[in-house]
């Protein structure tokens, strides 16, 4: 029987071996939200007093632990940035957290959000509120404030990208206290026998570290009114961007079998913006990351996290140099799995797509949840070139039962080999109108 990693590996060459490699947690758009995981401890009668710790406090989401990726039988484990969220290192202290359902967590030390009047959760950074998350909410963080927003020059993007350590810079840059603890992560996972593939979470983004900086309407306004200076802040940004890769992959590259980049390039409609406009401004420095990953470090498989109706980049996307994507949003337009397994199966590899957590997974009773992860199985499983994982996290409303009932069926109907009930092209024809609301089409059709 492979290892986890080998299995993994396996899927990357699209080959297949025993099953299908299952992942759940290697990333923060492949996890699962803290308050969903803590009521799957206790639905596997796990000990509640193993606090997991929710590195990622922007977004809510905790590691999986050990005896949770034993149970669920996952084939890959994360290797984190020191720095996930905010400009809180996650190498240091933690202390506990408690939840809106009353269950505990730990976080960093040094996250101290602040509760306004109406019992919301601010972040300040030097005095100035950048971002909130509701109190009662099941979620996290939204950006509130960017700092280019309405004037942006490039004597003040040449500011920004010069300091250190605030929300806006820190996972651009690194640090020789984050080289340090990758190179201790690095130790720990070579000398601790871990047999499951890493995949390091480097982010990378161009897009998104854009949108953010600028604001959302003001980097694409700016893409059309005033393209160099756009074209001046990635740039900079890109170079940022490919010493910090230098620096990490040298620490732990020995281990690292994937590294994940992420730009949101797509609406649930269609892209967030036109395939010139991609090709002109954004595509060059995704490339040029990606190409240095696979010049210098070839056994690092590229991974592009995209969410979104992404589908007339994706020929752009593999130029620039991915090897992986991830989530396959099948619920966008025009994400048909059927359709892009058929064209670009033997170019890439897709992480993701298992199972529909908009609907199938959310709403969706167990019955339902089994037949549409058959379906999407014996679409991108065969030949190789497929990593379960369900599309984005699992988030904080979504029963255990449910997560439980996804995982078992990725192992039921994963197991090599796998045989389509019908040609690609005729599954295309046939699954046409179920993607977008998988779970009503099974309820149409009687499964329930």
């Amino acid at each position: 029987m492979p290892t986890s990693r080998e299995r993994v590996l396996a899927a990357l060459r699209h080959e297949e071996t025993d099953r299908v490699p299952i992942d759940l947690g290697s990333h923060a758009s492949s996890t699962i939200a803290v308050l969903a995981y803590m009521k799957l401890r206790e639905y596997l009668n796990l000990d509640q007093d193993e606090l997991p710790k929710m590195y990622n406090t922007w977004g809510q989401y905790c590691d999986v632990q050990e005896e949770v990726l034993e149970r669920l039988g996952c084939d890959v484990v994360p290797l984190h940035r020191a720095i996930s969220s905010f400009s809180i290192y996650n190498d240091g202290d933690w202390k506990e957290w408690t939840l809106i359902d009353g269950s505990k967590c730990l976080v960093p030390v040094e996250f101290t959000p602040e509760k306004d009047s109406d019992g919301d959760w601010q972040w300040f950074e030097n005095g100035q509120m950048i971002a909130k998350m509701p109190g009662a909410g099941l979620h996290g963080f939204t950006l509130f404030w960017s700092p280019m927003e309405g004037e942006p020059t490039r004597e003040k993007i040449d500011k920004l990208l010069a300091s250190e350590n605030n929300n806006f810079i820190s996972r651009i840059k690194t640090s020789d206290r984050e080289v340090k603890y990758l190179e201790s992560e690095s130790v720990r996972l070579r000398d601790t026998g871990n047999t499951r593939a890493v995949l390091f979470q480097h982010g990378g983004t161009i897009l998104e570290n854009a949108q953010g900086i600028f604001g959302w309407d003001e980097i694409f306004v700016r893409c059309i009114t005033d393209p160099d200076l756009v074209h001046y802040f990635l740039s900079a940004l890109t170079e940022l961007h490919i010493e910090t890769l230098k620096r990490t992959l040298d620490a732990a590259g020995e281990v690292i079998d994937i590294i994940q980049f992420g730009d949101d390039l797509g609406m649930q409609g269609a892209p967030l913006m036109d395939t010139d406009m991609y090709r002109e401004i954004f595509l060059p420095y995704h490339k040029k990351m990606f190409t240095f990953v696979r010049e210098n470090y070839p056994n690092v498989h590229v991974m592009l996290h995209c969410d979104g109706a992404v589908f007339d980049l994706i020929p752009d996307m593999i130029e620039a140099g991915m090897q992986i994507f991830n989530p396959l949003q099948s619920d966008c337009e025009g994400m048909d799995p059927a359709r892009i397994k058929r064209i670009y199966g033997d170019k890439i590899t897709f992480w993701g797509a298992g199972c529909d957590t908009h609907g199938t997974l959310v709403r969706g009773s167990l019955t339902q949840i089994r037949e549409d992860i058959r379906r999407r199985i014996q679409i991108l499983a065969p030949g190789g070139g497929f990593v379960f994982n369900q599309i984005h996290n699992v988030l904080g409303e979504i029963p255990p039962q449910n997560v439980l009932a996804m995982i078992d069926a990725a192992h039921e109907f994963g197991q090599y080999p796998i045989e389509r009930e019908a040609p690609l092209e005729e599954l295309e024809t046939k699954y046409a109108d179920y993607w977008k609301e998988s779970w009503r089409a099974l309820e149409a059709e009687g499964v329930r």
